[in-house]
């Protein structure tokens, strides 16, 4: 089964979540990816953290490149208005430059384990 990922993303914050092993991650920015109009500004601050979050939560390098997860991000903030196409395009290259194979988005409330199945389902 390929490991599943949740990222909940907030300003300069990560909460990454390992859906198979229910291990969880909360990570701070040393360097702010955020700025005051977009969540992701500093495209390369955020991808290295989420890289750093990735090889924590799946610390085996053959497991990682063998089945490389699925993830779901959820942007948290900066929504005002939706999400431009640039944007999405942002949070779904996040996604693949840190190490997914698939990547979708969500944008609404919290998701349980089921949800985010869902989700990368449909």
């Amino acid at each position: 089964m390929r490991p599943t990922l949740y990222l909940k993303l907030s300003c300069n914050q990560m909460h990454l979540s390992h859906l198979q092993s229910g291990r969880e991650l909360h990570l701070q920015a040393d360097l702010a990816f955020s700025n005051q109009r977009l969540l992701v500004a500093d495209f390369a601050a955020a991808q290295q953290l989420l890289q750093r979050g990735i090889a924590e939560l799946l610390p085996h390098r053959f497991l990682r490149l063998s089945r490389p997860p699925q993830l779901l991000i959820q942007p948290l903030e900066r929504l005002e208005g939706g999400l431009s196409q640039v944007e999405e395009r942002i949070l779904l290259e996040l996604g693949l430059g840190g190490g997914a194979r698939k990547v979708r988005l969500h944008l609404g409330t919290e998701l349980d384990s089921a949800g985010v199945i869902a989700k990368l389902r449909s």
